[in-house]
């Protein structure tokens, strides 16, 4: 089955992106080494997801560099250079790709991969990729002039987990960085769903969008991974505000149409009154299945034809700008 494809939040398979992953990690999520992702990407490079845990824990930033360099004959299979990567897409047809950065060096101790590596990969392909910006709002007058500067280096979003920060979308903190995104015209993306790191959920519960809107009707919105547990909340934020859209990134999309697992409003309301605000994200690295195989399963939801192209394409084409 041929049809288009955007995907709003896109994992870059190069060697760097996949030892950043690892290495720049916040220690707060080292959990997800062991139960969430680490299950699917360990005993690709022949160890326990137990063992990856545990080296995440015990060994320093350089000292955990230094423990994957075996691996390294085994990640670079796993991994490819961005000309194969834009091959790839094409051949899935994928016409745009939003790639993504994080920056939660305050929290986390750690600074990962500078905002400029993504900012060169859409200076090399701006017909294939969006890059949006990590920002840690915890450095304040820095982060903002952070997202002027990544900006001024191609770059079209940025992207923010509070949960990290263990701040709400309505923190002080925070307005700065919404006044510079408003000024720029770009978009804030925002994880809102469970996580399971050390911190609580609690500061992404969907309702605190609610709020951020309101206060910024012009600030366009990607309440990330879909809202889930709080699925209810967030379709009404959604269907109150129409500046905030709704990614589904980082689940698999059959479990959205499965009976019991919470997602049934998303279903329904996403199949009719905000069927133009739902965006198809991937993050395919981590799913271990590609980006086509992830679309194919949102082409097998119980939607409406048209409401299936809007998911997986014109609603992404209309909020990114693209023609």
């Amino acid at each position: 089955m041929s049809y288009k494809i955007i995907d709003s939040l896109c994992y870059v398979p190069t060697e760097e992106v996949f030892i950043d992953l690892l290495v720049s990690l916040p220690p707060q999520m080292a959990r997800y080494l062991k139960d969430v992702f680490g299950p699917r990407v360990a005993p690709l490079l022949g160890i326990a997801s137990e063992e990856l845990y545990k080296m995440k824990l015990t060994l320093s930033t350089s000292e955990l560099k230094e423990a994957i360099k075996p691996f390294l004959p085994k990640i670079r299979k796993l991994t490819m250079s961005i000309e194969e990567f834009v091959d790839q897409l094409n051949n899935m047809g994928v016409e745009k790709a939003v790639i993504f950065n994080l920056d939660e060096e305050t929290p986390s101790g750690i600074a990962g991969l500078p905002n400029d590596y993504y900012a060169e990969i859409v200076r090399q392909f701006p017909d294939k990729f969006i890059g949006i910006a990590g920002i840690d709002p915890m450095k304040k007058k820095k982060a903002i002039q952070e997202i002027t500067r990544s900006f001024e280096l191609g770059l079209r979003g940025i992207a923010i987990r509070p949960f990290m920060f263990q701040i709400r979308p309505t923190d002080k903190k925070m307005y700065p960085i919404y006044e510079k995104c408003v000024e720029l015209d770009i978009p804030i993306w925002f994880h809102m769903s469970i996580n399971y790191s050390t911190n609580t959920m609690e500061v992404e519960r969907p309702i605190y969008l609610d709020i951020v809107a309101q206060d910024f009707p012009e600030l366009r919105i990607i309440a990330g991974h879909g809202g889930w547990p709080w699925v209810n909340e967030m379709v009404a934020v959604a269907w109150h505000n129409p500046n905030i859209y709704i990614d589904i990134a980082s689940y698999l999309p059959k479990y959205l149409g499965m009976k019991g697992t919470g997602w049934e409003p998303l279903m329904h309301f996403g199949n009719s009154v905000i069927q133009d605000r739902i965006l198809f994200g991937s993050t395919w690295l981590l799913m271990s299945m590609t980006i086509k195989q992830l679309a194919d399963e949102v082409m097998k939801l119980p939607l409406k034809e048209k409401v299936k192209e809007n998911w997986l394409y014109n609603n992404a084409a209309r909020f990114f700008g693209i023609k």
